[in-house]
């Protein structure tokens, strides 16, 4: 099998240059940095100088020379594991998809044997990026910036199901099913699914492949994309309109009392709750407890993001997560939803939300397995996301789920502390959040939530 007539090569990606720079160096310039490259030899210069326009493996090898080869390799290499080198499969001169690796190891594929039947991975999928209309798959070396109508053509055709490729009406068409095989985004189409591969969704592997550290080229972590141009997101929360209601703070015990042994060991899940409502005291220790703001710490003028201070460790000390409450059954606190303001210690009643707050308490209730038996107080846990995306590219979104993993877990071990009944819910409807709260999902949205009251 061969990828003819497409023609595969290697060519400069967008905002790099190479320059002659005395007799045999080069000048590197990509991202606003300069590095030199030092071949030492003409014809290995000229074979780098020709990827400005792009250039196939065969052409290259022949301008650097058969004894230069293994040199020339080994600068293609480390280009690639710097983001400066891209591929592109040609046609007449012209790039139909362009390879933008994503692997720090991406290599051009080899013609090899392809299944006879094929079809595009059920991992694939196609989205609009920077440069245009992009083919990617999680686990695949590079994406696929696609510039030709034949290509995206086929990728449909491939979605709606097997293509025998010996079939295909066009030299075009098997060159690019081949080449899709190769890399990864299109499978044999009689082969049994690997019985592991199985059990995983889209978004789970889409979502682990993003959010976690791998030998790629995907920008993660504390990268600041957004300083200088966007500014951060408030630390405190602004208020929403509405009653407000203090809390009373309770005392934190300084003496001994239950060791975490005990408490940790004590932990449980219980979803029984008695018919006598919690008190809003025991509401509001919770809350202090887990919640509250006790400090506001103000960034540097380079990296301008306040940061908070609460009992729970969160992500950069960035704090994005609010807390509410959706109240059925509370000696003090009226049916209804409500926003914890840490700072003060208090709660403000959202208006005109009764019907979402009950909403999210019945599905709870079903989530848990006990439809029309819901939590005496719900709360729940909503992301402020832009918070952490300012800082943060790649794993923001699974930051702010570690960071409510700590404070479910904090909720827990409160909760069981003040001899309260508690456990978390494994879904919620953030539409219900949307509903009771007018924010867009953009904004805020909710992630996580824990039911509690007086036990049974």
């Amino acid at each position: 099998m061969t990828f003819a007539p497409l023609v595969l090569g290697w060519r400069l990606a967008p905002g790099a240059s190479l320059a002659p720079l005395r007799a045999t160096d080069l000048a590197l310039t990509f991202a606003g940095n300069t590095a030199t490259l030092s071949p030492g030899h003409g014809g290995l210069r000229d074979a780098l100088l020709a990827l400005k326009d792009g250039a196939d493996e065969t052409h290259l090898t022949a301008v650097a020379g058969d004894e230069k080869t293994a040199e020339l390799y080994y600068y293609l290499a480390g280009m690639v594991r710097r983001g400066v080198l891209e591929a592109s499969a040609d046609l007449d001169g012209s790039p139909l998809v362009r390879l933008v690796p994503r692997s720090s190891e991406f290599e051009l594929p080899l013609p090899s044997d392809v299944p006879q039947s094929v079809m595009l991975d059920r991992f694939a999928f196609l989205r609009r990026a920077e440069r245009g209309a992009s083919l990617q798959h999680p686990d695949a070396a590079c994406d696929l910036l696609i510039e030709h109508a034949a290509v995206a053509g086929l990728v449909g055709r491939l979605a709606a199901g097997p293509l025998d490729i010996a079939s295909l009406s066009t030299a075009l068409d098997r060159a690019v099913a081949s080449l899709l095989a190769a890399l990864g985004f299109a499978v044999d189409a009689a082969a049994a699914e690997d019985v592991s591969r199985r059990t995983w969704e889209f978004h789970d592997r889409l979502f682990q492949r993003a959010a976690r550290s791998y030998a790629d080229l995907v920008p993660r972590g504390a990268t600041y994309r957004f300083v200088g141009e966007l500014p951060a997101a408030a630390a405190i929360r602004p208020a929403y309109p509405g009653a407000s209601i203090s809390l009373a703070k309770p005392q934190v015990a300084s003496g001994p009392g239950r060791s975490m042994l005990e408490v940790m060991e004590g932990r449980r899940s219980s979803r029984a709750m008695s018919d006598t409502p919690v008190s809003l005291d025991a509401v509001s220790s919770l809350l202090y407890r887990v919640a509250r703001v006790k400090g506001t710490m103000r960034g540097p003028p380079e990296m301008p993001q306040d940061v908070l201070l609460r009992p729970y460790p969160s992500g950069g000390a960035i704090h994005e997560l609010e807390f509410y409450l959706a109240v059925h059954a509370c000696d003090g606190l009226a049916p209804g939803f409500y926003h914890y303001r840490g700072q003060e210690h208090a709660l403000t009643r959202i208006v005109d939300a009764e019907a979402p707050a009950a909403a999210m308490l019945d599905d709870c209730a079903a989530a848990w397995g006990q439809s029309g038996r819901p939590p005496q107080v719900l709360v729940v846990i909503a992301s402020r996301l832009p918070r952490l995306a300012w800082k943060y590219s790649g794993i923001a979104y699974k930051v702010s789920l570690m960071n409510a993993g700590v404070a479910i877990q904090s909720l827990y071990l409160v909760a069981n502390d003040l001899g309260l009944a508690g456990a978390a819910a494994g879904s919620g409807n953030p539409e219900l959040f949307a509903r009771a709260t007018g924010v867009s999902s953009w904004e805020e949205t909710s992630i996580a939530e824990f039911g509690f009251g007086r036990p049974a």
